[in-house]
């Protein structure tokens, strides 16, 4: 026979169970039934609950924005992932009007405390704070004293010379060894470049590409920062109060101890560089330091420590890409190539008033491939504040929590807005003096967080092609290479080149 007080709590348990049964009996029905989180705007429908969860952890968000820009005909579409909201917009004017929004209505990380899927959260807690995460004035400061530094007319031609050095130096060894030479995965060779030009300017360190730690640990904040992975895992860890919203992982973490290591070392090779000789040039992180409330000498300031720790994981990879798609190009139409060698036979590839004033074809190729293929393909933004969006039919709200992604790459393949041939390389298109103006043109994105290296990256590409192609013929071994869309734009597999002194001049070079 059941007591009083065995009763009473058998009474309690089973009233327990029946309404925490009837909570998630309402929470499914909260996302099982159908819901117009956009009105008006078109939806990627996925399967009930999920929303197109499988797509996203299956894919990745690369191809889940592909599919969004197909399904949104009028330049917006959405779909969900469980409970969050992911928009696609993908119009020249909407695009600008997102990343001109103001900090508090939409930024890359989302509130301060917040949790959201942005990868830029992730890319927080890997390398700490940086350009991509400032806000505020803090931002403004930082992004002058990188303008000035790195998209300056002034500082470029100052870096001109150390560019041109670096560049010599590595054409040399590619082609110094033998007649011709068959080198497997040429992007390996750019990258290697790219990070001695980078060590080289910065620290005094032309050997930074030999640093065997500095490749393998970029790549993995770029995978990390990609894959959709990371982002569900670590709001998993942080709801069942298994890590400090805003803390790293201890795997996290361990990388971000190997980003420091790298960053360490390179900043104690500048220190001695100083110390060996006074006099010489200062460089460029020291520059950047003194901009940012540095001394002359000492200890650097905070901001040129956070971008020792950015530039571990950016820079190299837009240089080393562009690199390989110009030399895909330029092998797949030989039309484009005699004209581009017409022009930059005789040129002096140390000399920069030829490359900025004299070599239009050089850069009509150069936007060419910018357009086709954009290394960041694609940002996003976290919508902070409830926000009025303007598109072609009526204004839509965005809401806090929302993912906003913007597809680069979608507005420079689109027909409506580069004609029948958008797809095609045709470098002549940007021969025309409004071809850069179009709207649509964004490979550095647009507003106030536009590309602040994008300058001196171009010059670094000018100044590597014309000195490879005036040195040897150029082959692409093996053709059909397709684009790979991953957290950046890249070739599916390793691109093959063989190089041949003897045919620099006389194979239609």
């Amino acid at each position: 026979m059941l007591t009083s007080s065995t009763a009473t709590g058998t009474f309690f348990g089973i009233t327990a169970i029946s309404t925490l049964l009837a909570l998630a009996i309402l929470l499914c029905l909260k996302f099982l039934l159908p819901r117009d989180v956009l009105p008006g705007v078109l939806q990627l429908r996925g399967v009930p609950l999920l929303g197109i969860m499988p797509e996203y952890l299956s894919q990745g968000m690369p191809r889940v924005i592909e599919s969004l820009t197909t399904v949104g005909g009028d330049g917006i579409s959405y779909a969900k992932v469980f409970n969050v909201t992911l928009v696609s917009v993908h119009t020249p004017a909407m695009i600008k009007a997102v990343l001109a929004f103001p900090e508090e209505n939409a930024s890359r990380k989302g509130r301060p405390g917040s949790m959201n899927w942005s990868p830029f959260q992730t890319l927080l807690r890997l390398i700490g704070k940086s350009l991509f995460t400032y806000t505020g004035t803090e931002v403004n400061h930082q992004r002058l004293a990188y303008t000035q530094e790195f998209n300056s007319g002034k500082a470029n031609a100052a870096a001109f010379k150390t560019i041109a050095r670096i560049v010599t130096a590595h054409v040399d060894t590619l082609t110094n060894s033998a007649a011709s030479t068959e080198i497997a995965n040429f992007k390996l060779s750019t990258d290697a470049f790219a990070l001695a030009l980078w060590g080289e300017h910065l620290y005094g360190n032309a050997s930074h590409h030999l640093d065997r730690q500095v490749l393998p640990v970029s790549e993995r904040i770029v995978h990390l920062c990609g894959s959709p992975w990371p982002s569900i895992w670590y709001s998993f860890l942080a709801l069942i109060r298994l890590v400090t919203p805003g803390k790293p992982t201890w795997d996290e973490a361990n990388l971000r101890c190997q980003v420091g290591e790298i960053v360490d070392r390179n900043f104690k090779i500048l220190e001695q560089h100083e110390r060996n000789d006074p006099a010489l040039e200062i460089k460029a992180m020291r520059r950047i330091s003194m901009l940012s409330g540095g001394g002359r000498t000492g200890p650097f300031s905070q901001f040129a420590v956070e971008f020792a720790h950015l530039n571990v994981f950016g820079g190299h990879h837009s240089i080393g890409s562009l690199i390989v798609w110009l030399l895909i190009e330029l092998d797949r139409h030989p039309d484009s190539l005699a004209t581009l060698m017409t022009e930059i036979r005789d040129i002096d590839p140390t000399n920069i008033s030829f490359l900025t004033t004299k070599t239009p074809y050089l850069d009509a190729v150069l936007n060419e491939v910018h357009r086709l293929y954009p290394t960041v393909h694609a940002t996003v933004r976290v919508i902070n504040r409830e926000t009025r969006l303007a598109t072609s039919k009526t204004p839509v709200t965005l809401k806090p929590g929302m993912l906003v992604y913007l597809s680069i790459l979608h507005l420079h393949m689109s027909t409506d807005y580069w004609g029948a041939d958008a797809a095609h390389f045709v470098p002549e298109r940007f021969l025309k003096p409004e071809a850069t103006k179009n709207p649509a043109f964004m490979p550095f994105s647009s507003g106030p967080r536009s590309c602040v290296g994008y300058k001196f990256a171009n010059l670094a590409i000018k100044v590597y092609l014309v000195r490879l192609l005036q040195s040897c013929a150029v082959q692409v071994v093996d053709h059909g290479h397709k684009v790979k869309i991953d957290t950046l734009l890249e070739t599916e597999r390793p691109v093959a080149v063989r190089l041949s002194k003897a045919c620099a001049q006389d194979c239609g070079h």
